[in-house]
């Protein structure tokens, strides 16, 4: 005991003899008030943004890359399918319409955007715009915190708007402006700054394409005009035509239109704004590259390849089978464009599925052999859920887009062209098209799309060409609320369909693909206009937060 006491005493007289010798300046950390000086200092913190953007955006913590998985299955062109029911239920719930405050898609895509506005006031709060370095960082950094916002006002209407670095007690309420004066203060932040923004050099140019531009500062402009409840057409027309008169922008031709959903097309001349997550060796270990990959993207949007005879050969991956199409578009978009390149690099026919696509196990058999081979269709018993007898392929990985292994390094694209084209359609059929560039946009779409070309513009025929151009790229359910066209989603989650093969589950001599309908909800689904409009705010942050006023029906 004698020996412990000593040893305290020791080593409390040691502690307090040396009490100011233990207070040493930190070294390798610089002061907020040292850093945000240099133009370098600048650059430096516009990098962390753009790994911010990756990270929070396509990274969620390794899950689904939340936000494009949350803004598709809301939709009347797709069904969450999987395993069997209750298989990838968060985006099912979704799919569905009985989702509650604590789905983690809401959750995820909700604090991803405010984590890229965090980075972004970073940067805003504390750097001055005196080079012009340091000008174009500030014009940056405020064009993606613009953008952040719209997607918030886009999904939960009134979000807070926040352009200060937030204390842990600060309780941000809902924006003051209301939904549209949100979105005339997003309009306004990208305009204010876009003369300090770079431009891409031409449609060549793969260094902008994964940075804010002028194009990207434009497109956000006019898409928020757009999204009011009340649009304002004339100004959304006038920005985005700036972005189509750069010259800096193609459409890429025909037979590229399914590469821009692969490797093969990150950065090409269609892309005006990409998140860049190729494979980068000074991000580190496995476990941070993974952070800011597409990784469970992947595997969302694959096929269950184990359900079938044998794997395709343009897969790179097995999946989960988290969606599928619906059969009510495909019928829509096979009477509108059958034959069109777009249709077929969208979605398989059943036959196309059993017989025009190559089998790994069925190499080199021809019509009458595949008919009766054992290596195609659909092998497993409980068949295809979610599945009718169309088979969506546009998402689903090519071997390119997971080189590294299981997960992958595809760029998540956030404007591409053809949106803009079609946005300055719509912005010219209700402002007014008498030069003929808004037809001649929605021309150039459809061109190219190989699909039929439409004489004169109409609303019916731009939301037509949306729709099919931009399946499952995170606008039709967006599109359908703003539009009011929310009739095909109110049954969503009463009837799914699952997918079989005869030849395997009723002996039939050829293979036949069939449907059978499920009805696996018991409770309350499909869309209610009161409810549903709008995605609620969290739980996990109006828990903490009572100065946020939940939206309604929640």
């Amino acid at each position: 005991m004698k020996k412990i006491i000593l040893a305290i005493i020791g080593a409390v007289t040691l502690f307090s003899a040396c009490n100011d010798k233990l207070e040493i300046v930190q070294k390798g950390v610089i002061n907020v008030e040292d850093y945000y000086q240099t133009d370098d200092d600048a650059q430096n913190a516009l990098n962390n943004l753009y790994q911010s953007l990756a990270m929070n955006i396509n990274g969620n913590e390794g899950i689904y890359v939340a936000m494009p998985v949350l803004f598709n299955c809301a939709g009347d062109d797709m069904l969450a399918a999987g395993n069997f029911y209750g298989d990838n239920d968060f985006a099912a719930q979704i799919n569905e319409f009985r989702y509650d405050t604590q789905n983690e898609l809401i959750r995820h895509t909700y604090w991803g955007l405010y984590g890229v506005i965090y980075d972004a006031n970073l940067i805003i709060n504390n750097i001055s715009d005196e080079t012009p370095v340091k000008k174009r960082v500030l014009g940056e950094a405020r064009v993606l915190r613009a953008w952040a916002h719209m997607m918030l006002a886009i999904g939960w209407d009134c979000p807070p708007l926040v352009t200060e670095i937030l204390t842990p007690s600060d309780k941000p309420k809902n924006c003051e402006l209301g939904h549209d004066g949100l979105l005339d203060w997003i309009y306004d932040e990208c305009m204010a700054v876009v003369g300090n923004l770079d431009e891409a050099a031409g449609p060549n140019d793969d260094v902008n394409r994964t940075k804010v531009s002028k194009g990207f500062a434009w497109t956000v402009a006019g898409k928020a005009k757009l999204f009011k409840n009340q649009p304002d057409y004339a100004a959304a027309k006038a920005a985005l035509a700036n972005v189509i008169n750069s010259g800096k922008y193609q459409l890429v031709p025909q037979d590229r239109w399914a590469n821009l959903f692969h490797t093969s097309g990150d950065n090409c001349e269609e892309m005006i704004m990409q998140i860049n997550v190729l494979n980068n060796a000074g991000v580190g270990d496995w476990s941070n590259k993974i952070q800011r990959t597409s990784w469970m993207w992947i595997q969302f949007w694959c096929w269950r390849t184990d359900k079938l005879a044998s794997k395709p050969s343009f897969i790179g991956t097995d999946g989960w089978g988290g969606h599928s199409i619906r059969k009510d578009f495909c019928d829509e978009m096979m009477q509108h464009e059958p034959n069109s390149a777009r249709r077929k690099a969208t979605f398989y026919t059943a036959d196309e599925f059993l017989y025009e696509m190559e089998w790994n196990g069925a190499q080199g058999l021809t019509r009458e052999q595949k008919e009766t081979s054992d290596q195609i269709g659909i092998r497993d018993a409980t068949g295809l859920y979610g599945f009718d007898s169309y088979f969506a392929h546009k998402h689903v990985a090519w071997p390119e887009d997971n080189e590294m292994g299981w997960y992958g390094f595809k760029n998540l694209t956030l404007f591409r062209y053809a949106e803009v084209l079609l946005l300055y359609a719509e912005a010219c059929a209700n402002a007014g098209d008498s030069d003929g560039s808004g037809l001649k946009a929605l021309n150039d779409v459809q061109t190219r799309a190989g699909a039929p070309v439409s004489s004169s513009l109409t609303m019916a025929d731009v939301k037509r060409e949306k729709r099919f151009e931009m399946w499952l790229e995170g606008v039709r359910f967006p599109d359908m609320v703003r539009w009011g066209d929310t009739s095909k989603i109110v049954d969503n989650g009463k009837t799914v369909p699952v997918a079989f093969d005869a030849f395997f589950t009723k002996g039939e001599a050829k293979h036949r693909i069939y449907s059978e309908d499920s009805h696996p909800n018991t409770g309350t689904v499909g869309f209610n206009a009161e409810k549903h409009k709008y995605f609620p705010y969290p739980y996990a942050v109006t828990s903490i937060n009572p100065e946020l006023q939940q939206n309604p029906g929640w």
